[in-house]
């Protein structure tokens, strides 16, 4: 099996597989994706002999990572083509994907999982989860605040008001795509030509926004934004002046938002939606481009399903900050760990001592000690679909 980028020519195969298993050629999205957003030279192609048998997108985000902002990939309509199911194919994809994002210098990678326990087995794992809450518009109203004001963005030029409230929002996370004017023009055309947005204020200070569809029973929001308690409020009491075209609302918000203990009835409509996955595609790379707020030396070993030049023992020094990786030959590891669990340390996803009660990592107490000061948790969210 042979794998390569996409050329100008390739279209129509590219189109043809994400049409077969994602949206179909008419839906808004799939328009919106393939005239505005797709570039051939970020899809790989799997081939057996002539045939296409695979592909995914390596579509470029910078995510800010522990403060940081650090280059990545986000890995998007990965697909295989029914006769090559039940091979191995998604395996081989994968790798041949992580020595292609390596070359870019893109040491980890995102991955938004359909089914997580498929992906789990190669090495990722889930750092950012959302809450899904639904609740029937009537039930809104002891959650609204009538004093804002609203008004809807028609235009990607009004980005501005989005981006000021998603710099609040995201203020103290880690994990979150970073927006520059050109993403934040994408994002504003791919919503429109799919639903609306509404922007909320208090006078003149944008406070939230929601991305939102209506003409189902249950009105979706893709995006629900706020900077405060009285912009989600706001929103909340937008989305109930719905109540004559529809019967209920369904939004995301990050996991650290912890209001739904204040719902009137927090049994009904509240769950958790594991959201994105994150992985190592090389161990020194990824390691040392993180920051750190504490020194320290650790050994580690690590082994990795996909990428034999993650296999190995490590040590991870940082001294005044700046960090060092060396691969070891002949070097005792202090810790033990699958390249998963790499992924969630630096996420900051768990603390170290619940790793290890979860067996997903061992080590001594000395070393465990070490790794949680590198690697503190944060709170992490992100909300990038494609």
């Amino acid at each position: 099996m042979h794998f390569r980028l996409a050329a100008e020519s390739d279209r129509g195969l590219v189109e043809s597989l994400w049409d077969y298993c994602f949206e179909h050629r008419e839906d808004p999205f799939f328009q919106w994706y393939f005239n505005h957003f797709y570039q051939p030279e970020n899809v790989l192609m799997g081939f057996e002999g002539d045939d296409m048998a695979c592909l995914t997108h390596l579509n470029p985000y910078t995510l800010c990572l522990r403060g940081k902002a650090v280059d990545t990939s986000y890995i998007v309509g990965l697909a295989t083509h029914p006769a090559a199911r039940r091979s191995g194919v998604g395996g081989k994809l994968l790798t041949a994907a992580l020595k292609e994002m390596k070359r870019r210098g893109h040491y980890i990678h995102i991955l938004m999982p359909s089914k997580a326990g498929f992906y789990q087995p190669y090495g990722y794992e889930l750092y950012c989860h959302q809450w899904k809450e639904t609740m029937n518009l009537e039930a809104l109203r002891p959650l609204t605040d009538r004093t804002v004001r609203y008004a809807f963005v028609n235009s990607p030029d009004q980005w501005p008001y989005l981006a000021a409230i998603y710099e609040g929002y995201t203020k103290g996370l880690s994990g979150y795509a970073l927006r520059d004017e050109a993403s934040w023009r994408s994002h504003i055309e791919a919503q429109l030509a799919e639903g609306n947005i509404a922007v909320c204020f208090d006078g003149d200070e944008p406070i939230g926004y929601a991305f939102y569809q209506l003409g189902e029973p249950t009105i979706i929001s893709g995006e629900f934004v706020y900077t405060c308690r009285k912009g989600k409020r706001g929103l909340l009491g937008y989305m109930y002046n719905h109540r004559s075209q529809g019967d209920a609302f369904q939004w995301n918000e990050g996991i650290h938002d912890q209001s739904y203990r204040f719902y009137p009835d927090g049994k009904q409509g509240h769950e958790t939606m594991p959201f994105m996955t994150g992985r190592i595609v090389d161990v020194k790379g990824a390691l040392e481009q993180l920051p750190y707020r504490a020194d320290g030396t650790v050994t580690f070993h690590t082994e990795d399903p996909l990428a034999d030049w993650n296999c190995g023992t490590f040590t991870l020094t940082v001294n005044n900050g700046k960090p060092k990786v060396t691969q070891e030959e002949n070097k005792q590891p202090d810790v033990t760990m699958p390249i998963g669990t790499l992924a969630l340390l630096a996420f900051g996803v768990m603390d170290v001592n619940d790793l290890a009660f979860n067996e997903k990592l061992q080590g001594n107490e000395k070393a465990l000690q070490t790794l949680q000061d590198l690697f503190p948790t944060e709170k992490n969210w992100i909300n990038e679909w494609y």
